[in-house]
């Protein structure tokens, strides 16, 4: 095996658990946040959470030839805090909220940041 291939396992291995140690950081954030404020975590609120990185992290990464627009990051904030405050919103008057019910919301919701994002920087070149 070259140099090179190591090295690009290396650095991959690493992402992985660099991934796996912020997935702990998250779960431990809520287990003190839950035990702190007595707030029981449903599965609404975890599907929140994971539909959101799920969309945002498909958003972003589909959209690269962006990232050095400052305008384009302010339009990712704003999209990010329109959909928390609806979500949140929804969650607490509407507790008994099942997490798969993200999943179409989420689709939907996928199309429409695309439509704002090609409206304000124009489709992909890819």
């Amino acid at each position: 095996m070259s140099q090179s291939a190591i090295g690009k396992i290396a650095r991959r291995s690493l992402f992985y658990i660099e991934l796996a140690l912020a997935a702990l950081a998250v779960i431990g954030l809520l287990v003190a946040i839950s035990v702190h404020t007595g707030t029981a975590f449903t599965g609404g609120w975890i599907g929140l959470i994971g539909y959101t990185c799920l969309l945002f992290w498909v958003t972003i990464g589909k959209s690269r030839e962006h990232w050095h627009r400052p305008m384009f990051w302010l339009t990712i904030v704003s999209l990010l805090g329109v959909h928390l405050l609806v979500f949140i919103a929804v969650l607490r008057s509407y507790p008994q909220w099942r997490m798969i019910w993200f999943l179409p919301i989420v689709v939907v919701e996928a199309g429409l940041f695309w439509a704002v994002l090609d409206a304000l920087f124009g489709p992909p070149k890819k």
